[in-house]
């Protein structure tokens, strides 16, 4: 009996010690729980980073409805060790990568984008990517230092057909509004109806990871090819088609390739 209990006070004190051991660890950063959806901006510490754990940070989002997210890095600021402000790193601005995958973590929905918060332009630290309703994302961030990472969705409404026989009208001079969710396949179709022979001034924009391709095409038209480039903010871009004559014209727009997404506008006078 008293082997028994003395057995089982040693077991007590080992279990003590393993749970201190295990407490001491470095924890696994890409298990962590980070989510846009319960904390709008997220940070990662200078401790998390890439850099010194050498494992990329998931931020899970899932989108509540189409429309499309800008993603943000922001400087974050932290005390060092002798009190000074700044990331641990000594530097005073962000810098990483980051990109989109699947609910799986498996599948890549976009290209690397190269972050640096000292960038002239917001283009340099932001980016945009076209989300579908009810879909599970991950961001893989591999974060070069201290860096706050904030989403910002937009609720865009779908006003077209994915099929060319069953295209939307898109009536002149009314403004079309689309989404090409991440690593959705299906294109987007229009029909212009032309009473009669006149010239067709189209007028697109965007905002994309990668590129936003629009083919027109019709009866009387050679198909003609036009793209909206990558970029946080909203470019315009015009497109005539000198006197055409009357009939249906079609405008398919859609992904470039298979890691881009986005959104886009479009009108025609």
């Amino acid at each position: 009996m008293k082997y028994i209990k003395k057995h089982m006070k040693r077991m007590g004190v080992l279990l003590c010690l393993a749970i201190c051991l295990i407490g001491l660890l470095p924890s696994d950063v890409s298990a962590a729980a980070k989510n846009f959806n319960k904390k709008k901006t997220i940070t990662i510490s200078g401790a998390e980073d890439y850099v010194h754990t050498q494992k990329y940070t998931w931020i899970k989002y899932k989108a509540p409805n189409n429309g499309y997210i800008t993603v943000t890095a922001q400087n974050k600021e932290e005390k060092l060790k002798d009190g000074a402000s700044g990331d641990n790193t000594g530097q005073a601005y962000a810098t990483g990568e980051w990109r989109l995958f699947d609910s799986k973590k498996k599948t890549p929905l976009s290209g690397g984008f190269v972050y640096n918060t000292a960038g002239n332009t917001s283009a340099d630290y932001t980016m945009v990517y076209g989300v579908r309703k009810n879909t599970t994302y991950y961001l893989q961030v591999q974060a070069q230092g201290a860096v706050s990472v904030k989403c910002k969705f937009i609720k865009v409404s779908k006003s077209s057909a994915d099929k060319k026989a069953k295209a939307s009208l898109l009536a002149k001079g009314k403004l079309a509004k689309g989404i090409l969710s991440a690593g959705d396949s299906t294109a987007d179709w229009y029909k212009i109806n032309v009473p009669k022979k006149q010239y067709l001034h189209f007028y697109y924009s965007g905002k994309a990871n990668g590129q936003i391709q629009l083919t027109f095409s019709g009866a009387y038209l050679n198909t003609a090819k036009r793209y909206v480039v990558q970029g946080s903010e909203e470019e315009g871009y015009a497109y005539t088609i000198e006197r055409v004559q009357p009939g249906n014209y079609y405008v398919k727009v859609e992904r470039a390739d298979s890691l881009s997404s986005g959104f886009y506008t479009l009108k025609w006078q």
